[in-house]
């Protein structure tokens, strides 16, 4: 299958290279798109993580989506966060999906900009772009009704912390029942990446292969 690019993704990718002096970013990435396994009011998801002939660091930074709740009608807060990576990367450009009953907070609608909440873990970016995925999404999203957001950041060194990274709003349908559980999960395309100065393939697969999801419970 071949692989789509967002125009999203470039822009935003365009607009934070634009702010550097670090050159261009050539994309190394030679894995295939994730395949993910969704069951309505489940959080029932099968992640597969990009393949390359690049051996996986045996640790390295740990992206996790924490779980979350809300009312019907009321707006979830979905956090993505990191561990084990004090000073270690520079960069990050990743996917996240999610039931596309869900609706994201919008900072601008007509440029598709995600209203969002930068943690601690990116105190010293150099900029950071977040847009909702709106057109082409590949097969395996929208036969199990997933929408998408991509998020991008850049540090002039490796000034990426832990804990929090970026945090989205999401809004729960109003006719909700109770006790429902959304899965949020993490969703690789080529082209996303989690980098340091070095460029270490082997810890970014690493990263790859560890990413966990998280969920939304109706109250």
């Amino acid at each position: 299958m071949k692989t789509v690019r967002i125009i999203a993704a470039a822009s935003a990718l365009a607009a934070l290279l634009s702010m550097t002096a670090c050159g261009d970013k050539k994309n190394t990435n030679s894995g295939e798109n994730s395949i993910i396994t969704y069951s309505n009011n489940t959080t029932e998801a099968q992640i597969v993580a990009p393949t390359e002939e690049i051996k996986a660091a045996e640790d390295g930074p740990r992206l996790f989506i924490k779980d979350a709740s809300a009312a019907p009608g009321e707006v979830a807060e979905v956090t993505i966060a990191i561990e084990n990576a004090e000073a270690k990367w520079n960069m990050c450009g990743f996917h996240i999906t999610y039931p596309n009953v869900l609706k994201p907070e919008m900072a601008d609608v007509e440029e598709r900009m995600v209203e969002r909440e930068l943690g601690e873990a990116s105190k010293y970016n150099n900029g950071s772009v977040s847009m909702e995925w709106q057109e082409n999404l590949p097969e395996e999203l929208t036969s199990n009704n997933l929408g998408s957001i991509f998020f991008v950041e850049m540090f002039e060194k490796d000034h990426g912390l832990d804990g929090d990274v970026v945090t989205f709003f999401l809004k729960i349908p109003e006719d909700a029942e109770s006790g429902t559980e959304y899965p949020v999960n993490f969703f690789y395309l080529e082209g996303d990446m989690f980098e340091n100065v070095a460029k270490d393939k082997a810890m970014e697969k690493y990263v790859f292969e560890n990413w966990k999801g998280g969920k939304i419970t109706v109250k």
